[in-house]
């Protein structure tokens, strides 16, 4: 039972940070697409660990995205306590995730690896 709670609760706050991201976050510093891919909250509910992927044009782009974020935890962690109804809020961590970016790496290896053999079997 304690873990569907937790569920729900990872849950509530992934929708609650992703609505605070797209329509609260106004700073001119955060460039890009920020994305909440997955919310770990500890069994006490003291600490959430928010992980976060930065779509940017640049990598220099997505590190001061990223940064700021870190530096707005406090206060998107007190819009988030008027929106999750909680007794402690937790405090945030904020992770970035780069899965979508090693997939991409990878997904170009395998297709120049393809590119080869198809040209050999049209010959």
């Amino acid at each position: 039972m304690q873990e569907n709670r937790l569920q729900r609760v990872n849950s509530e706050i992934k929708k609650a940070i992703s609505s605070i991201l797209a329509e609260e976050i106004r700073d001119p510093r955060i460039s890009g697409l920020i994305s909440v891919i997955d919310v770990k909250t500890t069994n006490d509910l003291s600490h959430c660990t928010i992980y976060v992927s930065i779509y940017s044009q640049s990598k220099k782009e997505q590190e001061i995205s990223f940064n700021t974020l870190l530096h707005s935890a406090g206060f998107i962690r007190k819009l988030l306590s008027s929106r999750v109804d909680l007794r402690i809020t937790p405090e945030l961590h904020f992770k970035l995730d780069e899965g979508f970016e090693n997939s991409e790496k990878m997904t170009k290896l395998i297709d120049s690896l393809n590119i080869p053999k198809e040209e050999e079997s049209a010959d």
